[in-house]
């Protein structure tokens, strides 16, 4: 199993591991499929941009790490029912919600990393609200490292579900924070610190975020999480780097955008090149990355052509030289 871009897609030599699933959440092409040209058309004008496939080169590569589908479905269908309740101006079902934030809480705490599925993989429709579900599980990851107890990890988890609930009541993205929190704020379900991650996920450590400018320990520390999850989540979903280019960028901004406590604890618990990634080694090389076992960095990968496995943690001088985004390049 492993992800793709949806142009490296090929029907004789690929199928599906993981269900497409359109805007209502109803499947269109289950797990096992083949996917026809004009299938294929229907996707890219939805806007599905990633696919979960096997194929002969990914036998023997686990996701492990990787939330379990029906449960991130279910998830991105409560967010979009409360944010919907808050476009329309109706009562939230936060009940809902903190019952979804104990499901992610139980999804994190059973692995020792988490991989995304990256909104690409959904109709776009569905983008915002599968953000932030994945915004919420790399911010629980990141306080599972900060050894956050119980009751912060549930107030953790519900404010970065509600991080982007502003935008359901204004398009200007300078004033989602503010609108989110006094959205928040009167709501005697959600607490004033959860309410704060909203108000705060933009914020930066150096003072040049908005809409306050606060900057250091002015931010408070579950605010100061989501944002580095959710710059980590956009860089993945929106932008097309890499995860081992998403950790890099964020790490050269340690006490400029982030402070350092959280970015250590970030790198501490995400994984810089999943299972199925393509790459060359610097002794030339080339191969993928079969699965994570004593270090998140330095995976084991399968060479090509033949059978020999290499564990980079056992091999001090050996490093990933390259990452390919489609098998081809090489």
């Amino acid at each position: 199993m492993r992800m793709i871009n949806i142009q490296e897609y090929d029907k004789k030599t690929m199928q599906l591991a993981e269900p497409v699933y359109d805007y209502r959440k109803r499947i269109l092409l289950a797990s096992g499929s083949t996917i026809h040209p004009k299938y294929m058309e229907k996707l890219k004008e939805i806007g599905i941009r990633s696919l979960i496939i096997e194929d002969s080169i990914s036998v023997g590569v686990t996701l492990d790490e990787m939330i379990d589908m029906p449960t991130w479905i279910d998830a991105i269908t409560i967010v979009e029912k409360v944010y919907q309740q808050a476009k329309n101006g109706q009562k939230l079902s936060i009940s809902e919600l903190q019952n979804t934030v104990k499901k992610l809480i139980n999804e994190v705490s059973q692995r020792r990393a988490i991989i995304l599925i990256p909104t690409s993989t959904i109709d776009e429709a569905l983008a915002l609200y599968a953000h932030v579900v994945n915004v919420t599980l790399i911010s629980l990851q990141i306080a599972k490292k900060l050894n956050f107890n119980q009751l912060h990890l549930s107030t953790l988890g519900l404010g970065t579900l509600l991080h982007d609930i502003g935008k359901m009541v204004t398009t200007e993205v300078l004033e989602h924070p503010e609108k989110g929190f006094q959205l928040l704020k009167s709501n005697p379900e959600v607490s004033l610190l959860a309410a704060h991650v909203a108000y705060q996920h933009h914020e930066t450590y150096e003072g040049s975020g908005f809409p306050r400018g606060i900057r250091d320990k002015q931010i408070i520390d579950l605010a100061q999480v989501c944002v580095v999850a959710n710059d980590y989540e956009n860089m993945i979903s929106k932008e097309g780097y890499q995860p081992h280019e998403a950790i890099e960028k964020i790490m050269s901004l340690v006490e400029k955008k982030y402070s350092y406590h959280i970015v250590l604890s970030f790198t501490n618990g995400i994984i810089s090149y999943p299972p199925g990634t393509h790459i060359r080694l610097n002794n030339g090389l080339c191969g993928i990355v079969i699965r994570i076992d004593s270090h998140l960095h330095r995976p084991i990968i399968k060479v090509e052509g033949i059978s020999e496995e290499i564990d980079l943690s056992e091999q001090s001088t050996l490093f990933i030289e390259k990452v390919y985004n489609d098998l081809s390049e090489n």
